[in-house]
């Protein structure tokens, strides 16, 4: 059995509870930023949970490689599920395999009511959405495909509106097998799980899209857009990214422009890089992490339409120390994946890499 270390993708909680480490972690702070407390060092502060969905969930969901370990006949389980014990290890609830056609899962998230959605992509180039939910025993139930859930290309960022009814996730064509092809190019597609109807909005220019969320009304819809910036003049995208951009978009408004969502925060001039932009449930504030300077000085922030940045907490760079961050939403939870900057997981430490496999971040998911 292992050390239980796993991201909540419903709420966007890292939760840590054994862990040792070769060097000194970061001094343990907790600190309030808009609604949403964030811990610094892997704690996670403890408050009475403001709705009825469970802030100690029982079992942990893996899919693809990078779940929890197990295997299946001498292949990966679509989906396998872990009981969380109180000691801080896991124990082996259930594993199901890929239903046919599916071919292999690469996200999950957790959805409202106990429900679940996953991605998962077949060859040649087609992704598929699926549905199901755990008994009280930890075991896999009414694992059924989401009507519309079967496209085209790759999907990342998946997130599940707050009533369940509606999907939202990042598109890419393939490049064989589960890669991306051709230059970056921001897409969202939001789909209608009950007429199984799909829309899809596009953002010009060499971008990427992440930090898909939900707000609490069901129909606004929160992302980054930021812009891909060529390694070197009239090169092929593959440098830094910049200009990160946090869109607050009226799904049931007409029109297919990623950019015509209303502007919520915008990264400021200078060396600055964004790693965390995330829309609050409300469609108007949110809150982030950047690194600016040289040495980079991480920096916490909030921000609201019309009113730009407000910092709350400026850590300087120290060599000795390592600073991990958690946040845990006061508010429902957000049922996003919330993976980064890029939904595909191409964008680190502020640069794009073109040649990174195309897998969703969010390979476990907490609840029951």
């Amino acid at each position: 059995m292992e050390p239980d270390i796993a991201r909540d993708a419903g709420t966007g909680t890292w939760r840590l509870r054994r862990w040792a480490a070769p060097m000194a972690l970061a001094v343990l702070v907790a600190v309030s930023i808009g609604g949403v407390r964030l811990a610094v060092g892997g704690h996670v502060p403890s408050a009475p949970p403001p709705h009825t969905e469970s802030r100690d969930p029982r079992f942990l969901v893996g899919v693809g490689r990078a779940g929890p370990p197990g295997q299946e006949g001498g292949r990966t389980p679509f989906v396998e599920v872990h009981a969380l014990r109180a000691d801080g290890y896991r124990r082996p609830a259930d594993s199901v395999p890929a239903p046919r056609s599916a071919g292999e899962a690469q996200e999950v998230v957790a959805g409202p009511g106990g429900t679940f959605v996953v991605a998962s992509f077949s060859r040649p180039c087609e992704s598929h959405l699926h549905g199901f939910r755990l008994t009280g025993d930890g075991h896999v139930t009414g694992l059924v495909p989401l009507r519309g859930g079967t496209a085209p290309g790759l999907v990342a960022g998946t997130a599940v509106s707050p009533d369940g009814r509606r999907v939202a996730y990042a598109t890419a064509p393939c490049g064989g097998g589960p890669r991306l092809a051709g230059a970056p190019r921001a897409a969202v597609t939001v789909l209608d799980t009950g007429t199984g109807r799909r829309r899809t909005w596009t953002a010009a220019g060499n971008t990427v899209v992440g930090h898909i969320v939900w707000a609490a009304d069901g129909r606004t819809l929160g992302y980054t857009t930021s812009d891909v910036v060529p390694a070197s003049p009239g090169g092929l995208p593959g440098g830094k990214v910049a200009n990160g951009t946090v869109h607050a978009l009226d799904t049931a408004a007409p029109g297919s422009d990623l950019g015509a969502g209303r502007v919520l925060f915008r990264a400021p001039a200078g060396a600055v890089t964004v790693t965390t932009a995330v829309m609050a449930p409300d469609g108007r504030t949110g809150y982030g992490v950047l690194r600016r300077g040289t040495p980079a000085a991480t920096v916490l922030f909030t921000f609201a339409e019309g009113r730009g940045m407000r910092v709350t907490r400026t850590y300087p760079p120290d060599p000795n120390k390592v600073q991990l961050f958690s946040f845990v939403s006061d508010d429902e939870p957000r049922h996003a994946c919330l993976s980064g900057p890029d939904a595909f997981g191409r964008v680190i430490e502020g640069r794009f890499d073109a040649d990174s496999p195309a897998t969703g971040r969010c390979t476990t998911a907490m609840g029951g």
